[in-house]
């Protein structure tokens, strides 16, 4: 007892000398909470600015101010800006570049969640619509900040980078993006079950995306009446080679159980629309980042703080991308009368004259 004595005094001494930098009751501080994840394939570009609150009062006392965590329109003034030759990774990205559009964003309330939990109202976006900008100039940097009024200052402000673009590729049914390059590796833009019963994918990786991940519709009808089936890939990152991704998103066990699932309950008699549509969507870092660090805990579960690339707030600012390869043609790796067959024996509403 008498060596732990001192060990607990020392200890003591050493916490009575430390100070504390974060006070629970610090004075009042605005922080803005920024959301804005830009598509080339849209052609609107939407803001969420809101803000919260670091104060001495309860936090109830906040939620109880009318729209204490929205800016009224006058607050506010919200900019979207294309950079070009700008350095993304440097701590100055735009200091030798040149400014190559500018967007004022314009005010609207569009409906909330209508039920459920946590519904809500008309909520405050922030709108512009940028034409060819987006998918002319995806090497651009953006940037988007956001100026409080009627002063100018910066109230916050960030960068990210578009998911690029390839060369197109002539197909059979037009010209389409050179991303969905193989689906069945058999014939170009056709899909299948293949050696190992395997759906396969094939996709080249494109600029700046981050994070990839299929998906398989699988069409069906009956006179004018269709149903689609839609199986999720698994996702996947860039792979360090900088190569074409090769991917098997689910079996054909899978999707004949997905099938019979859907229709256990069905007791009409239904064609099979013998085409697939092929979606794949791909992210970039910034939004990657951001996904990541809300399923991260550490020891104990507390959670990690979210990731965030809004200087001066709290939020994300960052670009995704779909691609869709309609109608792409359906085989069944050389034996077209292999797969219709397996689904007539299902039983559970498929019969021939499968197209």
């Amino acid at each position: 007892m008498k060596h732990i004595l001192p060990l607990l005094a020392g200890l003591l001494l050493l916490l009575s000398s430390c100070e504390a930098d974060f006070d629970p009751n610090a004075p009042w501080r605005e922080v803005p909470s920024v959301y804005c994840v830009v598509d080339p394939d849209e052609d609107t570009v939407w803001v969420r600015v809101q803000r919260c609150f670091q104060g001495q009062s309860n936090l109830y006392s906040y939620s109880a101010i009318p729209d204490s965590n929205y800016y009224r329109p006058v607050d506010i003034t919200v900019h979207l800006l294309a950079w070009d030759g700008a350095a993304p990774e440097s701590p100055t990205p735009i200091a030798s570049a040149t400014l190559a559009d500018r967007w004022e964003l314009a005010y609207t309330l569009r409906p909330g969640k209508p039920d459920g939990a946590f519904p809500s109202g008309l909520q405050p976006l922030y709108y512009c619509v940028p034409g060819p900008r987006l998918t002319a100039d995806t090497d651009c940097l953006f940037q988007l900040v956001i100026l409080r009024n009627p002063s100018g200052d910066t109230l916050a402000s960030a960068f990210t980078s578009l998911i690029g673009i390839l060369p197109p590729v002539a197909t059979s049914s037009g010209t389409i993006e050179q991303v969905i390059i193989n689906p069945s590796k058999t014939r170009a833009h056709e899909f299948g079950f293949i050696t190992g019963c395997y759906g396969f994918i094939e996709w080249n990786p494109l600029p700046r995306g981050r994070l990839y991940q299929p998906f398989v519709t699988f069409r069906y009808q009956k006179g004018s009446d269709t149903f689609q089936l839609t199986i999720p890939g698994a996702t996947t990152t860039t792979p360090s080679n900088g190569g074409h991704f090769v991917f098997r998103p689910f079996t054909e066990r899978l999707f004949l159980d997905k099938v019979r699932q859907h229709l256990a309950a069905n007791t009409d008699t239904l064609y099979c629309v013998n085409n697939v549509d092929i979606t794949l969507t791909v992210c970039n870092d910034d939004l990657y980042q951001y996904m990541q660090s809300q399923h991260r805990t550490i020891v104990g579960g507390q959670e990690l703080a979210s990731y965030t690339n809004i200087d001066g707030g709290v939020g994300i600012f960052a670009s995704r991308r779909t691609h869709i390869t309609v109608n792409v043609p359906c085989d069944s790796f050389g034996n077209p009368d292999n797969l219709p067959q397996r689904l007539v024996d299902l039983g559970v509403g498929f019969y021939g004259n499968f197209l």
